[in-house]
């Protein structure tokens, strides 16, 4: 009789947690047999379906990438402070149910 790996066992063997392959299970993104409320995996389906979703390593591109400057940086966190602390939004430190910014804390 062929063996199959159990949840934890597969688990194991490609370094994932165990709720990530029930997902990928109920996703039928993974080969798997369902027995009541069990899953066991095929070896070899397993394995093909791994070769199935190999990917080659990214190339690197023909010019390097430019680094940015330290004022580039600087920039962009102060854009991205003006987006996040609005008028709408508050300050991030600002009790919105109390109103403690507020004199007196009242509304």
């Amino acid at each position: 009789m062929k063996q199959y790996l159990n949840i934890a066992a597969l688990a194991d063997q490609l370094l994932v947690k165990r709720s990530t392959l029930y997902a990928w299970a109920e996703q039928g993104m993974i080969p798997h047999l369902k027995l009541g409320r069990l899953l066991r995996f095929d070896p070899d389906e397993i394995e093909r379906w791994l070769q199935n979703h190999r990917r080659e390593g990214i190339q690197a591109s023909a010019s390097p990438r430019q680094r940015h400057s330290t004022d580039n940086v600087d920039i962009l966190i102060a854009e991205a402070k003006r987006a996040a602390y609005t008028v709408r939004h508050g300050k991030p430190d600002q009790d919105r149910a109390t109103r403690k910014g507020e004199p007196n804390g009242s509304v």
